[in-house]
């Protein structure tokens, strides 16, 4: 029997408004590889993903690393768009990076742990489309757990999109074989579940009144359980507070 593993993890999170203040000192933390491939975005939408979710990045890798200077950490990208993270020591953490229009986060962890993070807004303009891509259980598990059908069901799109993160594959394949197995509540707007076709991984995943987000880890471990205030995440001032968990 395997013992299940404690693994230290960070998350990093940078609200969208942070944008402006962000563009002026990206200098400070993109290393110069990152600072090319931005200055080669031409739209706002896309650098202000890349930045944000880089920063967040930054905060969480830094945390973990103990490194005093960002820009000696550098994220590069994998051949499935997957963030691949440069730095010199023995041991490198991985990131997982996932953004929406109100927040970034990025979660920091071991290599050889693989997990995966997505964040999305819940927005009822999607329900037709997230429905569309949830199994029958799924819905039904959407409509009837006492909690806001769109914010779970957006929700269990997060699981599944967070899942194609840990497995390096993205949303590239269809997505029934991302389908739950159990959908269950760990806490206040706090939920868990299993995956039909990959029972070696696991989700927790939090809903607040304007997002929802999730992360993948594996089934044996306790990494992340208990360890995210996400209501206080969201509380802060977006326009001065930033930082890790």
């Amino acid at each position: 029997m395997r013992e299940r593993r404690r693994v230290e993890t960070v998350f990093g999170f940078v609200f969208a408004s942070d944008y402006p203040a962000l563009l002026d000192q990206f200098g400070e933390f993109l290393a110069p590889a990152e600072a090319d491939y931005f200055a080669g975005l031409h739209f706002l939408r896309r650098q202000q993903s890349f930045l944000v979710g880089r920063y967040a990045a930054k905060l969480a890798l830094q945390f973990l690393l103990q490194v005093a200077d960002p820009k000696a950490i550098e994220i590069g990208r994998g051949v499935f768009e997957q963030p691949l993270v440069s730095y010199l020591s023995a041991k490198v953490p991985n990131v997982t990076i996932s953004h929406c229009d109100e927040i970034a986060v990025a979660l920091a962890f071991p290599a050889g742990h693989p997990m995966g993070v997505d964040v999305e807004q819940i927005d009822p303009a999607r329900l037709i489309t997230i429905r569309s891509q949830m199994s029958p259980v799924e819905r039904e598990w959407a409509r009837s757990a006492g909690a806001d059908e769109l914010a779970l069901s957006t929700l269990i799109w997060t699981a599944k999109e967070a899942l194609s993160k840990a497995l390096t594959c993205g949303l590239m394949s269809p997505t029934e074989i991302f389908n739950l197995a159990e959908f269950y509540p760990l806490g206040h707007r706090i939920w868990g579940g299993l995956f039909q076709n990959f029972g070696q991984y696991k989700f927790i995943g939090w809903i607040s009144r304007t997002v929802a987000m999730s992360v993948v880890l594996p089934k044996k471990s306790d990494a992340a359980e208990n360890a995210l205030d996400f209501d206080a995440v969201l509380a802060l001032n977006p326009n001065k507070d930033s930082g890790c968990v």
